[in-house]
């Protein structure tokens, strides 16, 4: 039964956040700490937050602990669950069509989704929409060409699938990514739609052999690797996750 979840399921979401394998766990934890950082520092007293794309409720948990929470995502399954919580309105939606919420919300969140839609650009021209005046954006999403999108795109074949499932002993997934982004094309689209960048930041670099057997050593290897590798502007294209926070500027002309 595991090996049906799929992206689409919330346990398979979870799981992510959960995974016995050490460096598949830190992989995803590492994005994780670094957005609940970002919405610590950025948190509006009482505001209203946007968050596209609500997976597993991940975040949406702690969004709805510090103000009124609008979630949007194109899974029902995820819209029923986050509405299960208090200061939470989820609905079924799609953000590169949405057209109302103008100028409404204080910060944005949208981690991992841009990946998955082809018209990102309609995608953050709406996100730029939404939010106030001096509004924030925090964004997520992978590096095109790392480590782990380059390895990634063998789960589409299904043996190799299989085989990933068999090394984990967990549920494994295509990551269904149709929009792989190059830092500089995001930036470009970023500066398109009117966002401020006010940091940047790339996390967690995968290394195949190292991450399925190496157990907390290689995870830790992973982390060093990282940490080199952030060092350089060229070499850090191959770390997983680039991790944005951008600014509506005062006034903006939306």
């Amino acid at each position: 039964m595991a090996e049906t979840l799929r992206q689409i399921d919330i346990g398979f979401q979870a799981n992510l956040y959960e995974s016995q394998n050490p460096t598949r766990y830190w992989l995803h934890n590492a994005r994780r700490e670094w957005v609940l950082s970002k919405l610590e520092s950025l948190k509006p007293n009482g505001g209203r937050y946007l968050e596209v794309g609500i997976g597993c409720g991940v975040y949406t948990e702690w969004m709805a602990g510090h103000g009124f929470v609008t979630g949007l995502d194109i899974n029902e399954e995820f819209v029923l669950a986050a509405n299960l919580l208090c200061n939470v309105d989820a609905r079924v939606g799609d953000i590169t069509l949405a057209t109302k919420n103008d100028s409404e919300f204080d910060l944005a969140l949208c981690s991992e989704v841009i990946e998955h839609v082809v018209n990102s650009q309609a995608a953050l021209n709406n996100m730029f929409r939404a939010l106030k005046s001096n509004g924030h954006l925090i964004l997520t999403t992978p590096n095109r060409y790392s480590t782990m999108e380059l390895f990634a795109r063998l789960l589409s074949f299904k043996p190799v699938a299989t085989l990933a499932r068999l090394v984990y002993g967990e549920p494994v997934d295509d990551l269904g990514h149709v929009n792989r982004l190059t830092r500089a094309a995001l930036r470009k689209q970023i500066e398109t739609a009117g966002f401020e960048v006010v940091e940047r930041y790339d996390v967690a670099l995968y290394l195949p052999v190292v991450a399925e057997f190496g157990g907390s050593v290689g995870a830790r290897v992973c982390r060093w690797g990282a940490d080199v590798l952030r060092r350089s502007d060229f070499l850090s294209h191959l770390l997983w996750t680039q991790c944005w926070v951008l600014k509506k500027p005062e006034c903006a002309d939306v």
